[in-house]
């Protein structure tokens, strides 16, 4: 397919592009309860085409740009009008003018990985033997799942010299608990590793059932107030995205976050910890075929870096950086059986949010546990509703640690003053 591409874009006479492509190789398995229902295995490649084109308008430069996705069988002319068609959208989109980033040929690199020394489907039947590890009651149980191991050879190229590929593997999936009784009641999880991290599976499954038989018992609200508020599991990575965005440069530069380098973005008094976070890479390279290296966002809550794509880098006149897309917190200082204490600790919602423009976060309780001297109330209803902004200066981290494809770090933070409406 590359040389196709490349001579449709020689004989369009289209100077400047950057080409993607991307071989998926996947095996597919679907579980109804523990009895595998269907095995699949696929094979695609998906090649993405960027071109550019610069005008004049009101006598400023601009480089537009447009994509064509190209399809594995279509002949010379077929790319071309695809081609053709994005080169003419391009010259209506009325971004400034911006230079590529300029790389150079490198040697394939693979991503290290313990999914890569067995075959995808060995990978897939491990993890569902860990998740099904956990389903060993008649009560809760595991009705469905479904898991997706996969293998991804990415290549990329561009004009201005840029021509890198790597290779990457990771497991996927999602499974859906149910228990009967007292009320029949089903909740949805989703999983993702880039490891074959089959024990942060089977916890997370035993986590997953616990609450579904939870759930169902569950009846009352949890009284409107404000609370000490626990949030675990992948609500933290959810709550961290508020400093990731906030930082990304796409956010700076349309002035919706005025953060800047050493910038103590907790504020001054802070009474809970101060957060060490990090950028960590998923891919060796970004969708610009920059470099990609763990980089720090915030030490001891001062920001050290602005980061993001190349295009708004360049406007910000700041290194481009690149995308990224996985958190690393090194906080953590309290066990969790001590942080709960006293605490709401919601454990399932019907859809946890967080809004990177205002800082606040929330989502309605589907599962709740409140830790009193009298012993732990099973909870279900309700909502939260809190402002990280307001609340960043005494947050306390779990020492127990959390791991999935987009984080590392604390499985748990605790957040004071939290408005609960009942």
């Amino acid at each position: 397919m590359r040389d196709i591409i490349l001579k449709a874009l020689g004989e369009l006479n289209i100077p400047v592009y950057q080409i993607e492509i991307s071989e998926e190789r996947s095996a597919e398995l679907f579980f109804i309860k523990k009895t595998l229902d269907m095995r699949r295995i696929k094979s695609a490649v998906h090649c993405a085409v960027t071109v550019y084109r610069d005008f004049e308008a009101d006598g400023e430069t601009f480089r537009g740009s447009s994509q064509a996705q190209i399809f594995e069988g279509m002949g010379l002319d077929e790319v071309k009008a695809r081609i053709k068609g994005a080169y003419f959208a391009a010259q209506f989109v009325k971004n400034p003018f911006y230079e590529l980033y300029e790389g150079r040929k490198e040697a394939p690199v693979a991503m290290p990985s313990t999914l890569a020394d067995r075959p995808l489907e060995e990978n897939a039947m491990l993890m569902a033997k860990a998740l099904f590890a956990a389903d060993t009651d008649a009560d809760a149980f595991i009705n469905s799942a479904e898991f997706f191991a996969i293998e991804n050879r990415v290549s990329l190229f561009t004009s201005a010299g840029t021509d890198v590929a790597y290779s990457r593997y990771l497991v996927k999936g999602e499974f859906v608990t149910q228990c009967k009784e007292p009320q029949d009641v089903e909740q949805f999880f989703q999983f993702a590793y880039a490891d074959l991290n089959t024990e942060a599976l089977t916890e997370k499954a035993r986590r997953a059932i616990a609450a579904v038989r939870d759930r169902a018992a569950a009846q009352k609200s949890p009284q409107a107030g404000t609370y000490s508020v626990v949030l675990s599991g992948d609500q933290v990575p959810t709550l961290l995205e508020y400093y990731g965005e906030r930082a990304h440069a796409s956010m700076v530069y349309a002035h919706y976050s005025d953060w800047t380098v050493g910038k103590q973005v907790q504020g001054e008094d802070v009474q809970g910890e101060r957060l060490d976070l990090d950028l960590l890479p998923m891919t060796p390279y970004s969708e610009d075929g920059i470099p990609m290296v763990p980089r720090p966002l915030l030490k001891d809550g001062e920001l050290k870096l602005i980061y993001g794509p190349n295009r708004f880098c360049r406007y910000l006149g700041i290194e481009p950086t690149g995308n990224y897309q996985r958190l690393g917190l090194r906080n953590g200082t309290v066990a969790l059986k001590d942080l709960r204490k006293g605490c709401l600790c919601p454990v399932s919602f019907s859809d946890f949010q967080m809004d990177a423009f205002t800082g606040h976060f929330g989502g309605e309780i589907r599962l709740a546990y409140l830790y009193t001297d009298e012993g732990v109330k099973i909870l279900t209803g309700g909502s939260i509703n809190g402002s990280l902004p307001e609340k960043q200066g005494n947050l306390l981290f779990s020492t127990e640690r959390y791991d999935t494809l987009t984080y590392t770090g604390p499985y748990a933070v605790k957040i004071e003053g939290v408005e609960v409406a009942g």
